[in-house]
């Protein structure tokens, strides 16, 4: 059928149903809470009011293949809301909506279709709905996804023979994406989560799919590679335009005075009309479109990213260090300063307490990289220890570039190996007693030789760092330390137990700096090379360090977590 005909009463009541609907989803959860960030939740509702109210116009109740579709779209509502809730893990409901999809397409679909193309298209689904997923990063992008994909399918369907079914699903899919669109653009937000993403995502999977269309099918494999590979790109892109471009490894905050502004709103833009383009480009291959129409396209494909890298994707201008002299990432404050701002801070420290004789709380300074921010964002004990914190200095290049991306730049990097030798060497001018724990058997005494060879410190005691948490081998170090009485020591047991350690060096010393350094001890004992001065440089350490010992990999995976983090941190709440 041609589906310009006859659809005007259905896009009404689609979009009277979308309405009617989003309005009783956010009555009906106003006083459930869901972490799912700024905005009111309404999950699947705005869709499935689209969906029925498409198909009460369209006189299709009965049918069968609208039938089967609507209830797998009203139970992967129900399964997301479960999970919005956080009342269940998606790989426990993998299963289940494996399940609903397999059995309403093979009800929906024509009976001569193979079961290997239900199950292949049910994994298509599965993964529509991954991609969609991947897409919320950026508030808008699922909208945009469905939009685009529901207009183009429309174009294809006005040059073929389609199901009603097949036409008013899409139509629902377009009309409740379109109205979500318009309403975020006033600044206001609406939350569909899990539940109006499996929702959404089955539907558009399930157009291409009602009779077995092998190029529709392949039309929609766009989506997801794109969506997959577009947003990886382009983010990729920035991370490594702003990692190197603002100059990580100069110490001089004068010399790095840049702040990333590039807004959500116009990558959400540019994402949309790059999405456009590609669909339209499919579009074009499967209408068979004389050679002018692709040059159209490009034109406009090319003008889009000029004016996207000329005018958004640039550095601007902003302060220095903050006035505040702290800045937030995560939730997590960050102290804006260099090693010889935090040298003079635990010289006060020391001097204060050696002149009035008063007992002073433990100075703890936390030596944050990325990874530690990731830990403290899951760890609700974890991050309570680095709030309590004198100092939180930003020893990772990625908390660096987090803060430039963020617009609160920071004046550069405190590294934790190099903290130490020059907290050591004000320790040798001042007197400062020294301990040092952590590290394998061995390792601890050769770093603390080669630190008395450099800086000529009183060291007051060496301990390895090999002994399990509220052991008996921990109690007897907890009690040398107590009798050591260092005024520094570094605490070299890796992130979070070293911060944990700290935490119950609070209840045997009234006065002490204690600083976590997680692995110095092997590069200053040259148990471990330091990186080459340009990756230094580069703030690219840590690439180095995971090529000496792979089996950091697993660990490593946390970079990307903290990354996708602070996108969804800068685009999903500025304005």
């Amino acid at each position: 059928m041609n589906p310009y005909i006859g659809q005007f009463e259905s896009f009404i009541t689609a979009t009277a149903g979308a309405i009617l609907f989003w309005a009783l989803g956010s009555r009906l959860t106003a006083t459930t809470r869901f972490e799912l960030g700024r905005g009111r939740y309404v999950g699947a509702f705005p869709f499935i009011g689209a969906f029925l109210g498409a198909g009460l116009a369209g006189g299709i109740f009965t049918q069968q293949s609208y039938l089967a579709l609507a209830v797998a779209a009203v139970l992967l509502a129900i399964i997301g809301f479960l999970r919005d809730r956080q009342r269940f893990s998606y790989l426990t409901l993998l299963p289940y909506c494996g399940l609903i999809i397999v059995s309403s397409l093979f009800t929906a679909m024509d009976s001569a279709t193979s079961g290997v193309f239900v199950i292949s298209a049910t994994l298509w689904a599965i993964l529509i709905i991954f991609c969609l997923k991947i897409a919320e990063l950026v508030y808008e992008m699922p909208f945009i996804l469905l939009a685009t994909s529901a207009l183009t399918q429309f174009i294809y369907f006005s040059q073929h023979q389609f199901t009603q079914t097949a036409v008013l699903v899409n139509l629902a899919l377009l009309t409740a994406s379109v109205l979500m669109l318009i309403y975020s653009a006033s600044g206001r937000r609406v939350l569909i989560g899990s539940s109006g993403i499996f929702t959404a995502g089955f539907l558009l999977a399930a157009v291409s799919l009602l009779e077995g269309s092998g190029r529709l099918l392949l039309f929609g494999l766009f989506v997801p590679s794109m969506v997959i590979l577009f947003p990886f790109a382009l983010i990729t892109g920035m991370i490594i335009a702003s990692y190197f471009g603002n100059r990580l490894h100069l110490g001089n905050s004068h010399e790095r005075l840049y702040s990333w502004s590039l807004r959500r709103e116009k990558t959400v833009l540019f994402s949309g009309l790059f999405f456009l383009c590609l669909n339209f480009l499919a579009l074009l291959v499967m209408i068979e479109a004389p050679g002018f129409a692709y040059f159209a396209l490009f034109l406009l494909f090319v003008l889009s990213l000029f004016v996207f890298v000329s005018t958004f994707a640039r550095k601007d201008v902003g302060s220095s260090t903050p006035a505040s002299g702290q800045i937030e990432i995560l939730g997590i404050t960050i102290d804006a300063v260099l090693p010889i701002e935090v040298i003079k801070r635990i010289g006060c420290y020391l001097d204060a307490d050696a002149e009035s004789g008063s007992i002073l709380e433990i100075f703890h300074i936390v030596t944050a990289d990325s990874l530690a921010l990731v830990r403290a964002d899951e760890e609700a004990g974890f991050k309570a220890l680095m709030r309590r914190a004198a100092l939180v200095v930003p020893d990772g290049a990625g908390v660096v570039w987090a803060a430039d991306f963020l617009g609160t730049p920071l004046p550069g990097r405190v590294p934790g190996v190099a903290l130490v030798s020059q907290v050591c060497e004000a320790a040798g001018k001042a007197g400062w007693k020294v301990f040092l724990l952590g590290g394998k058997p061995g390792i601890a005494q050769q770093a603390a030789d080669s630190l008395l060879q450099e800086h000529s410190i009183s060291i007051c005691g060496v301990e390895h760092g090999y002994f399990a948490p509220d052991s008996v081998e921990e109690e007897a170090t907890l009690k040398k330390i107590t009798e050591a009485a260092p005024d520094i020591i570094f605490v070299a047991l890796g992130v979070p137990r070293q911060e944990y350690f700290i935490a119950r060096l609070r209840n045997c010393l009234n006065r002490c700096v204690a600083i976590g350094v997680g692995g110095s001890f092997d590069v200053i004992s040259q148990t471990l090379p330091r990186a080459p001065a340009w990756m230094q440089r580069c703030g690219i350490e840590w690439l180095f360090r995971l090529w000496l010992e792979p089996r950091r990999f697993m660990r490593m995976l946390g970079i990307p977590i903290f990354v996708l983090q602070i996108l969804r941190h800068k685009w999903n709440t500025e304005s």
